[in-house]
Formats: C-alpha cells, structure tokens, sequence
C-alpha cells in the first residue's frame, strides 16, 4: 500500500521548488522486441507534455533480456542535452532496489541473518532493541525514531547511529509498517560492520562492478556555508520541478549516512542490467528473491508494506515488487511470475509514481472480473472522497474534505502532484465501495478505482469522526 503520507520526509522538499518542458519531446531506441511500443510511446510522451516532463528513460526487461530501451526529450534544459541510455537520473528512494539486492546477497552467502537479532551484528545495541531483528530494519517495522537531522546533518553512519541508540522506540517493534530513515542508517551501519567495508564499496564490489555498471555512482553533496559542493557527475540529468509556469533546478540532498536509503544517481541501462541478473538468477536466486518480495508479518498477523527494502503490490491481479523514488523521478516494477521488469526514470518532481505500473500494463494480461463492491449508506461522503481522489491528479482538492491537521500537513503535499491536464491516468470511470470499518478510533474506508477500461486501484481513506480525510493510500490492483 502506497500512503502518500509516509512520504512526507521526502516529499516535503518538493515543496521547495519548482520546475518548461519540451512540448514534442523526440525518442530514441537502443533496443526494441515484440512490444506494444506505439502505445507505450503515446502514454509515455502524454506525460510529458501535460505534466511539464523535460526528459524521460524507459526499460522493458522480459525474461532475461532487454527488450527495449527508449529514451526521451531533454536531460539539461540549459545545455539542451538529451537523454540518452547512459544519462543518470537521481533515483531517490528507489536506491533502496540495490540495498534491498545487497542485503539479500549477504543473506544467501550465510553473512547475514534476516531473523537474527541486531544486537548480534551490533553488541552495543541498547537494551530496548532487543526484539528488532534485521528484517524489522529492512521492512520499516523497527520501531526506530526518524530524528530530522538524519535528513539534514552530514554526520557518519556511526555518528547517527550514536545518535539513535539515545532515542526511545517510537512504537513496538512489528506493530505497524512506518516508512523511514532511520532504519535504513542503522541497516548501514549493520552492513559495515559485517564486512568491513564502507557502503559505498559494497554496492561497487558486489553489485556495480560484477553487473558492468558504468553511470550508477553518489554526488557526494554537502553543504558548505552558502555554497553546496558535489561530484561531478557524467551525463548527469539535471532535476527540476515546475510550478508557477516556470521550471526551477531542485534536487535532494542526501547525506552520506544516508546512502542506503536513497541518494544513488543511475541510468536506465544499467537499471536494466539489473533486471536481467534477476531474471536469469545469476546475483539473487529465484528463493532468494522470494523471500525478498515477501511482505513483513506484522504482530497481528496482517501483511506490512514492504519485504526486505522492496515496495509490495499488485498489478492485473500479479504480486509485484520494486520501490519508486521522489515521486517518479525512478520507478522500477518487477512482476516476477511473468518475468517483466518496467523501469521508467524522469526529471520532473512532482510526478505519482504511476509511470511503471501503467507501462507494465500494457505487458500483461486484462484485469480480471472485478465485484461491484458493497451497498454505500453514505453516498454523499462518496460523492467528496471520489472529489479528493480526482483532485489528487488534476490538482482541484477541496480543503473542506479533508480534518484540520491534513490541511496543514497532508494538503501542500497532495497539492504538489496534481495537474488539470492529467494523463498519468484514463479518466476516473467509476469507483465503488468494497469496506467500511472502525480502525481504534478512525474508520476506513476503502473503495475500488477503475479509470478507463482496466485500470484499477484500491483507496483508502483514514477518517475522522466527522468523516474528514486524514491520510488516504492506494494500491494497484
């Protein structure tokens, strides 16, 4: 379940800045197959001329093999570079595709045990971590407290470890799945100990250099006094965000302690290469690969959000995993029973990351049948969630659906999204309700989006008492 609010951390920075964008923007392919490539292509360019995209990079991968890497507009509107194969774009969170892989290659080599205690890997570990083993870290069921300065401060992984050990638990251990950092640091600091190598080196020896990378690598950013200092980095896309009729250069800023997390800039071919060792078996066996696209089992029994640094879901009725990052300047999808990766990189914040799944839509087989759902007592609320839901993509929310703190915290992100061109979607076709429940003291309600013919997607809705949104959340189905 995708909750747009256990992005704030991330998304909060889109609100910085913003960000004109090609309005034909031209294509190149490097590599093509049996694919629907017209419609690919349409949906792909669509989105960019309506939602202020200057440059886009996109990979099928099918069993095994590339079956396409196409390209698109403008990676540098000053240089009017374009993008190319080899063009980096900051991926964001979806960093975490290669901690998820590296963490995984350690547990299958017997390095690492995803159910073994961190205070077997770090004897220093306070007394109150005791229940939290490595896949609670990996999983985002810590329990672990973000602290702000993890996003800020340019300490060292240990540093902030230090600084998290001082910290009490922000709930138990399993009890909820709450997207963070400071699990990811701690995950770091984990790695580093275990191998005697800093992350850095891990990702290059283990994953980079035996894949033949040649354009995944950090900035190394900092911030000094008024100037920020970074790598230069080859064929780097640079980011932007569009807003008040204007684009704006803004990108993030991440600390080196949280390189785990996020941070990374790559390209799509080397993304690809990625794909294809997963396909074939040759970094992560298929059971290895299992057991990282299963989602955490939380205390009460029901499914978390994550497996070991992947994002879960489904997509045509298949379980996909993957992670997105920044919106969509990276989304990566695996549907591992068909063998199909969709990789689709950006440099436009402020993008949903709904490019992957709706490219991967186009791969598989229809939707199947779906129920109507059940009997709706309260129509009018309907008539007002349905409102949010649409206004989320063509930028028209309504403050009054939504309870006070939302409106502070949860509205000027949402609002960061939208655009009254929208085209990450078909137009919303019908949307019924499939429950109705208290939740302690909010009730939820879910319900069933189809746009166009066969595009579906779950909402939920956290409500207040007085049937105000506090947080909504959305899964492919």
């Amino acid at each position: 379940m995708c909750s747009i609010a256990h992005h704030r951390m991330v998304l909060a920075s889109l609100l910085l800045a913003a960000g004109c964008a090609t309005q034909n923007p031209s294509r190149s392919d490097e590599a093509r197959g049996g694919a629907p490539a017209d419609s690919v292509d349409d949906y792909i360019q669509a989105v960019m001329r309506k939602h202020h995209v200057p440059g886009a990079a996109l990979a099928v991968v099918r069993d095994g093999q590339i079956e396409r890497i196409s390209t698109y507009g403008i990676a540098d509107l000053e240089s009017e570079a374009k993008v190319g194969p080899d063009t980096s774009f900051q991926v964001a969170s979806a960093t975490k595709i290669y901690t998820g892989t590296l963490v995984m290659l350690l547990v299958q080599e017997g390095k690492l045990g995803l159910d073994e205690p961190v205070s077997k890997y770090l004897p220093d570990a306070p007394e109150s971590w005791k229940a939290i083993t490595l896949r609670h870290l990996a999983a985002h069921t810590s329990g672990l407290k973000d602290n702000p300065e993890d996003q800020e401060s340019a300490a060292s992984v240990a540093e902030r470890y230090e600084a998290a050990r001082k910290e009490p638990l922000a709930y138990t251990p399993g009890e909820r799945s709450e997207y963070g950092l400071t699990d990811f640091v701690v995950l770091t600091h984990v790695l580093e100990k275990v191998t005697g190598q800093r992350f850095e080196e891990l990702l290059r020896s283990r994953i980079f250099e035996p894949l033949g990378f040649s354009c995944t690598r950090y900035e190394h950013a900092q911030q000094q006094g008024p100037a920020r200092v970074a790598d230069v980095i080859p064929h780097r896309a640079t980011t932007y965000r569009f807003a008040e009729g204007a684009q704006r250069r803004v990108w993030f800023l991440y600390p080196v302690h949280a390189y785990a997390a996020g941070g990374a800039f790559s390209c799509v071919k080397d993304l690809a290469r990625w794909a294809v060792a997963m396909d074939q078996g040759t970094l992560l066996s298929p059971k290895t690969q299992q057991v990282a696209a299963t989602a955490f089992k939380l205390n009460d029994g029901r499914a978390g959000s994550f497996g070991v640094a992947f994002t879960l879901g489904k997509l045509r009725g298949l379980p996909t995993f993957g992670h997105s990052g920044g919106g969509s300047l990276a989304d990566v999808l695996r549907a591992p029973d068909k063998k199909l990766t969709v990789i689709v990189l950006t440099n436009e914040q402020g993008l949903l990351p709904f490019l992957a799944p709706n490219v991967a839509s186009f791969y598989l087989p229809p939707l199947p049948a779906l129920d109507e759902g059940i009997t709706d007592s309260e129509p009018a609320l309907t008539t007002v969630l349905r409102g949010a839901v649409e206004g989320l993509l063509n930028g028209k929310l309504d403050d009054a659906a939504f309870a006070p703190r939302a409106q502070q915290e949860l509205l000027p992100i949402l609002r960061g999204f939208g655009t009254p061109e929208n085209a990450l979607l078909p137009p919303l076709h019908r949307m019924s309700l499939l429950e109705d429940r208290r939740d302690g003291e909010q009730r939820k309600r879910i319900y069933r989006a189809v746009y166009g013919k066969d595009v579906s997607l779950k909402w939920t809705f956290s409500l207040d008492t007085a049937g105000k949104i506090l947080d909504l959340a959305y899964d492919w189905e």
